[in-house]
């Protein structure tokens, strides 16, 4: 017997490499600290930096910064849990797989419409690009494999 080497064999190298992207990604802009939030204010189109607050100020501003990152983090273990059950051809993965990418499409359409409608920014901001291509990239990916992980699915009547 022999098995086909196809593209539902290697789905889940695509899904592990976007969640350790997304995980690797998250952890830098995690470890960036106060530089990224000099860069946040500058989009904002604020004259105010870092320097400009005081410690319990500047903490608070960090702390609320941070806070989601932690979130992402768990987004992209989330990622490579589905990775693994796609390797592993469990079905319920390739559907957890369609959920991740569907979340992070959403958040990338809340997050850019939010910086670019309502805070007025003249672009949203690069991780908003990250989260809008990683989930677009694993949705068509992994409904090309729909048929790999449901072989006994009823074949479309023409």
């Amino acid at each position: 017997m022999t098995t086909k080497n196809t593209f539902n064999n290697y789905v889940w190298v695509i899904m592990l490499v976007l969640s350790l992207l997304f995980t690797v990604w998250t952890v830098l802009v995690f470890s960036g600290g106060s530089a990224i939030l000099d860069q946040s204010l500058q989009m904002a189109g604020s004259a105010m930096g870092t320097g400009d607050f005081d410690e319990a100020g500047l903490g608070f501003l960090t702390m609320a910064m941070r806070k989601p990152l932690w979130e992402e983090i768990w987004i992209g273990i989330l990622g490579i849990y589905c990775a693994v059950g796609l390797r592993q051809k469990k079905p319920h993965a390739w559907t957890m797989g369609i959920f991740w990418g569907i979340m992070l499409i959403t958040n990338a359409a809340i997050q850019g419409g939010y910086e670019i409608i309502i805070l007025r920014w003249r672009s949203a901001c690069l991780q908003t690009y990250l989260f809008l291509l990683l989930g677009t990239v694993a949705l068509v990916s992994l409904s090309f494999t729909r048929r790999g992980f449901f072989p006994y699915q009823p074949r479309r009547q023409k």
